[in-house]
């Protein structure tokens, strides 16, 4: 036999095998009644337990300690557990448990006699896929007392015991199951005094038919509980010298997501534990100290602020700032001599309930405080205050040699567009004076370089006129894509340093030395770095890990740095970067064990060329089960507004939860988006949807041409602010689609405009020099709701109720409109929420509202909705 035959055999005895595997694992009896009678099992234990000393003496409730109370106490922490075959529990000392495998409709937690033995607690656990959404009833029988757990949520308890000749008793609970996979876990105390056999049955009905596989095998696709309790990486830092990495880890949990959280110090070269925090501090603004391994944080309670530094070498800590109201952020000198601080300052609050609104801007709450600098020299501890006045003094940065800041201050200006001025001044710190440098309506940040004779400024392609715009003629900038430029302190002068750069700039810092600028950058439908030579004009784009980077920090010698990302089923990491070999480590991906179980599914690159010869940049998530021999719902995500939609895990619309739970997800990337370049970001301005709906339209109907398992039948659109938006206005244009979901969108550009809390500002941008009387085009034949008789499709909207960016009104108007038109539409209103939905209860329920409203109409299976809502 040859070696090809040999190899082709040995494959087909390993695929035997895991088919056999995978079908032991699945085993269950279905009875006459639907119900499923489990079959195979996960078991643990026993672990022998007693009675508490003096258990017999009645307490102060004149009550004894008999064995059911047992149940109430855990003997370990359940909710870390994800029970498999050959899985250890480390249980006391050297002792250790393992999950093992036994088939049969009895689960034996005990095996053999038992003799004299105490009692003893035993595990017994299986896994439950449903295809759909159902309520189903989990009864478990035993002879000894247990309790239930489905999902690590406590179900009931059964604390009786039975005798060998009558019956097992039961508990049975009515479980709501999401579509996915589900865990059961029964923790059974063996009763001594009782010889019945120490089993446990158990089974399982369906009240609406939906096909429910138990299992053992804890692999499962996402689901909600995990994208919300997913762990989340905070700010990271590194340290002067690049050795050390400081990072926050955030662990959020059930029932109002406040789980734990702690802070981290682990080595760069190769990832190791240097020091761990934990106990409650917040850690906030975690800065390293320029010198020595030392960093500064801040605490905050009651509204008020102390500043800390603590020193790694000695384990000291120190208290620089005590009790600080209103603290607004530091920054410190690059020799370590003094730190410059802000601080906010608030009006007297106004009790009469009538006040004067004198300007647009007086309607945000936080309107009147204003913020000033002050100077904390270390590590005497003595402050002084720099700034004061009517306006806020921003501090952006402070010179090399420490002697220099700079600040702006920005005003109102309702001549022109933005209808804000900005002016920017270089503060001697220790005489007070100031070398104004100069105002523009468009402002932006700014930075020294290492040798102190440039700034670096970031900006839109307006804030210095026609300087940074590259756009046809006729066209306007987009002053959202964000660009780079030098600006020559001695001669005045400004270089544009990306108007030839297509990706938008997201953050700059310069490099050890003045030739050198990294700049992190919406780059297409990704966020990469690039390396900038100043002197030879040029960009080298640094190849990272992920597709999405959010956040960057170099050390000060400019030899390491680290940065975290996240990508398409890419759930968040970090990694230090050599930036002499551009070669990346991974530092810390905390969600390595958390996602061990959890399939994905794969993913592509999909665009398609506009009949205007535009192309259009997309992506498609698959469900982790696709087979291209069926047919699968779709949605269709968009903005559609002034940036796209970045190829990074989970957020806000977490497009792998949609694949997981069955659906095609198609992300577009219309006309009007940054990093792009300019020409193609300029579409944006005074667009509204006349090119981005037709775009989406061309686009979603290209995709199904090409995808033949895409059920064009049932299509669902899908958006938020802008896109909910552009959610509203393509059902007034098309009935491509099944159903649509509009989170926050604008119904009235008009109303937007003149309410919203931002939206003439918004506007200023993205409708630059039209006004309600001067284009009725876009604020009346562009608003979705003087177009309301027109749409057909089932219409969802979803929107915090506290929302001031974009008011609830936007979405009620158009919902009265479609009532009263009798169209199939429903409005979930989140209280208490604004633009975005970020309260951890209110969040989950939000995210339910839109799977059900797609699952009634994209699935035709509408359980989920009218046990939700009753509809």
């Amino acid at each position: 036999m040859n070696y090809s035959a040999r190899t082709l055999l040995l494959s087909l005895f390993i695929l035997l095998l895991v088919s056999f595997s995978f079908t032991f694992t699945v085993q269950a009896q279905d009875n006459e009644n639907g119900e499923i009678t489990i079959e195979s099992w996960l078991l643990l234990g026993p672990a022998e337990t007693q009675l508490p000393l003096w258990h017999d003496t009645p307490n102060v409730r004149n009550q004894t300690y008999s064995l059911s109370n047992l149940l109430d106490h855990e003997p370990a922490d359940q909710s870390k557990w994800t029970p498999a075959a050959g899985e250890r529990v480390r249980w006391s000392g050297a002792k250790t448990l393992q999950w093992r495998a036994q088939s049969g409709e009895e689960a034996p937690l005990l095996t053999g006699s038992p003799g004299d033995a105490a009692p003893m607690f035993g595990w017994a656990a299986f896994y439950l896929e449903n295809d759909r959404f159902t309520k189903a009833t989990v009864t478990i029988h035993s002879h000894h007392p247990f309790v239930l757990y489905v999902n690590g949520e406590q179900k009931g308890t059964k604390s009786s015991s039975e005798e060998a000749d009558s019956d097992a008793g039961s508990h049975s609970a009515e479980v709501r199951m999401l579509q996915g996979k589900h865990s059961v876990l029964v923790r059974s105390l063996y009763n001594p005094e009782n010889d019945a056999p120490w089993n446990v049955k158990a089974s399982v009905k369906s009240d609406n038919g939906a096909t429910i596989k138990p299992s053992i095998t804890p692999q499962r696709f996402l689901d909600l509980e995990t994208i919300s309790n997913q762990p989340q990486l905070g700010s990271l830092a590194i340290s002067v010298d690049g050795s050390l990495a400081a990072m926050r880890i955030n662990m959020p949990a059930p029932p109002d997501g406040q789980g734990d959280s702690w802070l981290e110090i682990r080595e760069t070269s190769n990832g190791n534990l240097n020091r761990e925090f934990r106990g409650g501090k917040d850690f906030g603004s975690l800065t390293w100290a320029p010198e020595g391994k030392k960093f500064t944080y801040t605490e905050s309670e009651g509204g008020k602020t102390s500043l800390w530094l603590a020193d790694l070498e000695s384990g000291s800590q120190q208290r620089l700032l005590r009790d600080v109201e209103h603290f607004a952020g530091y920054r410190w000198s690059p020799d370590g001599s003094f730190i410059l601080y802000s601080v906010s300052e608030r009006p007297e609050a106004n009790t009469t309930g009538v006040r004067l609104i004198d300007d647009l801007e007086e309607r945000r709450p936080l309107h009147f405080n204003r913020s000033f600098i002050y100077k904390l020299n270390v590590p005497e501890g003595t402050t002084r205050r720099l700034t004061a006045g009517l306006l806020t003094t921003s501090l952006h940065d402070i010179s090399p040699d420490g002697k220099k800041a700079l600040i702006s201050r920005s005003r109102t200006d309702y001549s022109q567009r933005p209808y804000s001025v900005t002016e920017y001044r270089v503060l001697t710190i220790e005489t007070l004076e100031t070398d104004s440098l100069f105002t523009v309506p468009f402002g932006g940040s700014g930075s020294f370089s290492p040798d102190g004779r440039s700034l670096l400024f970031t900006g839109g392609p307006s804030m210095f006129g026609d300087l940074g715009t590259n756009v046809p003629e006729g066209m306007v900038a987009n002053d959202y894509d964000t660009q780079a430029y030098l600006y020559d302190i001695s001669s005045r002068n400004v270089k544009p340093v990306t108007l030839e750069f297509d990706p938008a700039i997201n953050q700059a810092i310069w490099g050890a030395d003045s030739n050198t600028i990294y700049f992190t950058t919406t780059d297409r439908s990704y966020r990469n770095l690039y390396r900038y030579d100043v002197r030879r004009d040029r960009f080298t784009k640094i190849e990272t890990v992920p597709d999405v980077i959010n956040q960057v920090d170099i050390a000060r010698n400019g030899r390491t740095a680290i940065y975290s990302g996240t990508g398409i089923s890419q759930p968040v990491a970090a990694w230090t970067l050599d930036l002499r070999r551009d070669r990346s480590l991974q530092l810390r991906n905390p969600g390595d064990e958390f996602f061990s179980q959890v399939r994905f599914g794969r993913d592509k690159v999909w665009s398609f060329t506009t009949e205007e010869g535009r192309e259009i940049e997309g992506y498609v998530y698959y469900p982790p089960d696709f087979d291209p021999d069926k047919k699968y719902p779709v949605i269709s995500y968009y903005y559609g507004g002034t940036v796209p939609v970045s190829r990074d895990f989970g957020g806000r619309y977490p497009k792998e939860l949609y694949a997981a739970k069955g659906y095609i997800v198609y992300v577009m990337q219309p006309s009007g988006a940054t990093g792009f370049g300019q020409e193609f970001s300029a579409l944006h301005v005074n667009d509204w949807g006349i090119i981005v709906a037709d775009e989406i339209i061309e686009g979603v109907g290209k995709f199904l041409d090409e995808h033949p398992y895409a059920d064009r039948e049932h299509v669902g659109a899908i958006g938020a602010s802008y896109g909910g938006f552009m959610t509203m206005l393509l059902l007034t244009r098309t009935d491509i689609f099944a159903a649509g979901v509009s989170h926050a969108g604008i119904s009235n550009i008009a109303s937007y405009w003149g309410e919203g809390f931002w939206g003439f500002q918004y506007s200023a941008i993205a409708t630059a020099n039209s006004f309600p009387w001067n284009r009725e085009d876009i604020y009346i034949g562009q608003s979705p709701l003087y177009s309301a008789d027109r749409v057909t499709t089932p219409l969802l909207f979803v929107t915090g109720m506290s929302d001031t960016n974009v008011p609830p009104g936007e979405s009620l108007q158009m919902y009265t409109a479609l009532k009263l038109l009798e169209r199939e539409t429903a409005f979930v209103a989140v209280d208490d929420q604004d633009h975005h939905i970020v309260d951890y209860a209110k969040y989950k329920l939000w995210k339910e509202s839109i799977l059900a409203w797609f699952d009634k109409y994209l699935k035709v299976e509408p359980e989920w909705w009218e046990e939700k809502y009753g509809q």
